[in-house]
């Protein structure tokens, strides 16, 4: 398990982000014993959101987690939409450019936005410890921890910082994905590669962008894009935000 970190604890809107509640990762895939009763044990975790592809769960399943409820969101179920699993990004050499596709798609396309729908409503009906996830926890899971620290009024600074953190939390275990493929992949390939396992600040300020055109604003793009009720905002601060 790579990339688990609280996303909370970031000052907000009139207070800070509850810590101890929003929890984003990469894969949860053949978890030590000793790690996933930790996750209920001392991070009292009641519930997994998976926001990846069916044959992506296929090959690497989540771990069972002791008393914690599991909640599959495709968001991006459409067969000709990006595709960030691992088998793509070792396949397209055009990576780079690719992944503002990806984000475009994550804040526009019609699965995105109705599974991120499906992810606000539901964690806001829970209100107790969860983990969010796809495979490296880095753009499904990079956007979707965005959106939750927009929401609470968390500073765009602070916001990029959380993104940007990924490189870091992931960097031994993209060093062993590099190593695997070094042999297998020609040197373009392999570059694409490594460019793919990691974040750029210029795919999330283009996600952001792509709602302001399209939106005009974040609010509206929360009611209109995600369909969200018009008092979600004030929910979602009131229920985690001391």
């Amino acid at each position: 398990m790579t990339n688990l970190r609280d996303i909370g604890g970031y000052p907000a809107a009139n207070g800070r982000l509850k810590t101890g509640i929003f929890f984003r990762s990469g894969e949860l895939f053949n978890l030590p014993a000793a790690t996933a009763a930790a996750l209920h044990e001392q991070l009292a975790i009641k519930k997994i959101f998976d926001f990846r592809r069916p044959a992506e769960i296929n090959n690497r399943p989540d771990s069972l987690i002791p008393a914690t409820e599991y909640e599959n969101i495709n968001l991006l179920a459409t067969p000709a939409q990006a595709n960030p699993s691992l088998k793509n990004m070792v396949i397209n050499p055009q990576m780079d450019r690719y992944m503002f596709t990806v984000y475009e798609e994550l804040a526009l396309s019609k699965s995105a936005q109705k599974g991120y729908q499906l992810f606000l409503n539901d964690l806001l009906a829970l209100k107790e410890p969860l983990i969010f996830h796809c495979f490296a926890g880095k753009d499904r899971t990079g956007f979707a921890a965005a959106l939750l620290l927009k929401l609470a009024g968390v500073s765009e600074n602070d916001i990029f910082d959380d993104y940007l953190a990924t490189n870091q939390a992931r960097k031994k275990a993209n060093q062993k994905i590099l190593a695997e493929f070094a042999e297998k992949l020609s040197s373009a390939n392999l570059s694409a590669l490594k460019t793919s396992l990691n974040v750029r600040a210029e795919y999330l300020q283009h996600a952001f962008s792509e709602i302001n055109q399209h939106y005009g604003t974040f609010d509206n793009y929360l009611t209109n894009g995600l369909q969200l009720a018009p008092d979600y905002k004030n929910k979602f601060r009131q229920s985690f935000i001391e």
